[in-house]
């Protein structure tokens, strides 16, 4: 299993963006979703280990996917995260909102992806896998960019101290453009 590696001030105008995000709350999609729910199978084990938490509907929190992204928004992200090299025909992003109460349970993911987080906390955060038998809390620092191994476990827990932000790209850095 590969490390954490987290890297400061990778987003720029983190605070522009919220704003902006919070212009679009009303866009955001719900988790979980009640349809979702309804049509789950009789032996749905929300605790299986082999699930990915992207079609995921036990957590309870709220996304705006790239393509619903009013597209003021959606470059503004690109401005922050972006260099005028990378080649973002095969980039996807989407910004999670989590409010007092909302949470991830604890789940690995099937696609490398990238955590930036646009809101700074002492309490809240990404609990991830960092190693065999270790566990690492990383406090949400606006700006600062987790990588993690895909088979890592990692959760977020119920948000305490105020709206949480975050940002997930697949892969996850704008790649750069080839040749």
């Amino acid at each position: 299993m590969n490390g954490i590696s987290i890297t400061p001030d990778v987003v720029r105008g983190c605070g522009e963006i919220i704003a902006m995000a919070e212009r679009y709350r009303r866009l955001f999609s719900d988790y979980p979703d009640p349809a979702a729910k309804r049509n789950r199978p009789a032996d749905w084990d929300p605790l299986n280990p082999y699930r990915d938490s992207e079609y995921e509907d036990d957590d309870r929190y709220h996304v705006l996917q790239m393509a619903q992204m009013p597209r003021d928004l959606a470059l503004t992200i690109l401005k922050g995260i972006a260099t005028p090299d990378c080649d973002l025909r095969n980039f996807y992003f989407q910004i999670n909102r989590y409010d007092i109460g909302d949470y991830i349970l604890p789940h690995r993911d099937s696609l490398q992806q990238g955590l930036y987080m646009l809101t700074d906390s002492e309490v809240d955060g990404l609990v991830v896998q960092s190693g065999p038998g270790r566990m690492e809390f990383v406090p949400d620092r606006a700006g600062t960019l987790i990588e993690h191994d895909p088979a890592a476990w990692h959760w977020v827990d119920p948000v305490r101290d105020h709206v949480r932000y975050t940002l997930v790209t697949i892969p996850a850095r704008p790649p750069a453009r080839r040749g």
